[in-house]
């Protein structure tokens, strides 16, 4: 799940911001695995979740994705992901699918050491870790830290800097809440590991211009 290894900003504003990827493997366990990933959704579900959804699906949540829809999809799918702003809902799901013991791929995206304590607390060790090493390169060409911490958000590059930009322009005129300028951000991001809780966050803290 290496496209939600690239959000960027500070541990604060990182340490709520959880993205949960479960996948099926091609010639190990994709061939029909609706039952897997429709009890996957369920536990997703279960707790309060912030977006999901999947490249298959086309759309997130947050940009309109019916859930009996799309649990109706599933068995033509190879995965489902989702975002959490609470950690304990992280440890609820984790704690739920190693009970269930369902045989499919679970990843976790978010700051290591605290993935790392969730995983302790509910008797989990991790397999795998990859790292972000940054950001290389020019630099000075990227747009402000303010908006590459938003559009890191889509790890597929789907939200442009002049989207963000004139949402906060509007928010800082008056014209849109914060929250309504997270959706609007959000929309174009069809697999569902955009943080509409924490982008209004960080609108709210935008420097002045």
């Amino acid at each position: 799940m290496s496209h939600s290894l690239h959000r960027y900003g500070t541990e604060e504003d990182l340490k709520n911001d959880f993205c949960m990827y479960a996948r099926c493997a091609k010639g190990v366990n994709r061939d029909h695995p609706g039952e897997k990933l429709k009890k996957i959704l369920d536990i997703y579900q279960s707790v309060h979740f912030v977006n999901f959804g999947s490249s298959h699906a086309g759309r997130s949540y947050i940009n309109g994705l019916d859930i009996e829809e799309y649990r109706k999809s599933l068995d033509h799918s190879y995965g489902i992901i989702i975002n959490f702003s609470e950690r304990e809902a992280v440890k609820n799901v984790l704690a739920r699918l190693k009970e269930e013991d369902l045989g499919i791929s679970i990843v976790v995206s978010g700051l290591i050491d605290e993935v790392r304590s969730i995983c302790s607390e509910v008797g989990l060790k991790p397999h795998t870790a990859t790292l972000s090493l940054g950001i290389f390169g020019k630099k000075e060409k990227l747009p402000d830290d303010h908006v590459i911490k938003l559009i890191t958000m889509c790890g597929h590059s789907l939200i442009g800097a002049p989207l963000v930009e004139n949402c906060c322009e509007k928010v800082r005129k008056g014209t849109m809440t914060a929250e309504e300028a997270a959706d609007v951000i959000a929309r174009p991001c069809t697999c569902g590991i955009f943080n509409v809780v924490r982008c209004a966050e960080l609108i709210r803290k935008q420097p002045a211009e």
